[in-house]
């Protein structure tokens, strides 16, 4: 029978289209198989396929990766991010975000198999991605799109793209200890084990690449002790800056540098630090707004203030304004479909995520009667910006968008996978030795 089954002759490919095979299906598939066989996109010259290629990655990295998927010549004449992501900055996932889970699943929990799940804060896009490396690191920071991980078991700090699977290594955190003593005799606060610490994972990072080279350099912002640190793949420890600043509020990576908004009572300033150097780029004039913050917005930085304490009235301008001269900036009336999140850098579009409102600012470190507060700049006003009490208990499943995009403004909450709760204090269970949390005797409703 199989030999019998062999003698069949194949038949000729002119022949596909002229002689009909029974059933529709079938005959569509051979239709749809011809039609790609003569469609002129993969005869596509060369250098147009670059330039559209150049033109997809600018919007996004996955449809760039979907863009080389067509057929072999595109991948042929694009660039393969894989083997790249980290060391060439057109391949960072800029407009992609971790999304925390809630229930306490946190990155790398067993439930989870690894599977990590982003949104884009542009589209309101979701896709999952595989990550066995979170089943023994925590995240610190995501500086353009980039996981910022700490191992468990030495501190050793690693930058993950989530989407390449590429990894640069970094010296451990631990490494900044001495070097604090030597400077300030202060050791910050550590664990059981001397060799674990725990305050330095509080930070901010930047992520900047030598052009020329290709060397990765990460700066680090400890804002709870006004320090900062850089380091580069082989280098056998952070390098601490003999200096620190003042009244630092907001940290925010941008494009390769650090940014600072310091909080001042006449006057308060946005610095940019490109270690070793550290500049006054802008200053802020308590009569235009108090309490900046930094928040990046369609490729541009924003920042935040209040013209009182109250947060009564809301100002927003461009930091390119500022440069320009105090007269140029002038506040922004609308920021078109994006809602900006306080607390950390965080702006999405109501565009791809319909249950958010545009042109408005959720207070997320000012609660109003137990309730988020959002402010219209169109109108001037405060409204709740979701349902229930985030206050006194964790809002209840299932969760909101806007519950997760607050709880991403939160570290804490955000690499421990709960939803934000004022009155939770997470902490780790097993893995407190080594991760940043709170102390299991200030815990009031939190889950180990």
């Amino acid at each position: 029978m199989g030999r019998m089954a062999s003698r069949r002759r194949p038949r000729p490919a002119e022949a596909v289209d002229s002689a009909a095979p029974p059933g529709g299906h079938s005959t569509k598939r051979l239709r749809a198989a011809a039609a790609a066989a003569s469609s002129p996109w993969p005869s596509m010259p060369e250098d147009l396929g670059s330039r559209i290629a150049e033109r997809v990655l600018a919007g996004d990295l996955l449809d760039y990766v979907r863009f080389r998927a067509v057929c072999p010549g595109w991948r042929s004449c694009t660039a393969d991010p894989h083997g790249r992501g980290v060391s060439d900055p057109r391949f960072h996932p800029r407009g992609w975000t971790m999304l925390p889970e809630g229930h306490g699943l946190h990155p790398g929990h067993a439930r989870l198999r690894a599977r990590v799940r982003f949104f884009n804060r542009g589209t309101g896009a979701f896709v999952g991605a595989h990550l066995p490396l979170l089943a023994d690191h925590c995240v610190l920071d995501s500086p353009e799109g980039l996981l910022l991980l700490q191992r468990d078991a030495d501190s050793a700090v690693r930058l993950l793209h989530p989407f390449t699977g590429d990894v640069c290594e970094l010296p451990p955190l631990t490494s900044l200890i001495p070097q604090l003593d030597r400077l300030t005799g202060h050791r910050p606060r550590l664990d059981a084990d001397e060799h674990k610490v725990q305050s330095f994972g509080r930070v901010s990072a930047a992520v900047a690449v030598a052009p020329t080279t290709g060397t990765v350099t990460v700066v680090l912002a400890h804002e709870h002790i006004c320090r900062f640190a850089h380091a580069s793949p082989g280098d056998r420890r952070w390098e601490l800056t003999a200096w620190s600043t003042d009244r630092v509020a907001r940290t925010l990576g941008f494009h390769g540098s650090l940014y600072l908004a310091c909080w001042g009572h006449e006057e308060s300033s946005i610095m940019r630090l490109d270690p070793p150097l550290l500049e006054v780029i802008a200053t802020l004039p308590s009569k235009l707004m108090i309490l900046p913050q930094l928040v990046e917005c369609d490729s541009e930085i924003l920042v935040v203030g209040s013209t009182d304490v109250s947060c009564s009235r809301l100002v927003v301008v461009r930091l390119a304004d500022l440069l320009l001269g105090e007269p140029a900036a002038a506040p922004l009336t609308s920021i078109g479909d994006n809602c900006l999140f306080g607390m950390r850098s965080l702006a999405v579009s109501s565009k791809g995520l319909p249950s958010v409102s545009g042109n408005s600012i959720v207070l997320c470190d000012s609660i109003e009667e137990d309730r988020l507060m959002q402010y219209s700049l169109s109108s001037g006003t405060l409204s709740p910006a979701c349902d229930g009490d985030i206050v006194e208990s964790p809002p209840p499943s299932p969760h909101s968008i806007v519950h997760h995009l607050v709880t991403c403004c939160y570290r804490y909450f955000w690499n421990k996978g709960l939803i934000y709760c004022s009155r939770t204090k997470p902490s780790w269970g097993k893995k407190r030795m080594w991760r940043l949390g709170f102390e299991p005797s200030r815990i009031v409703g939190a889950t180990g």
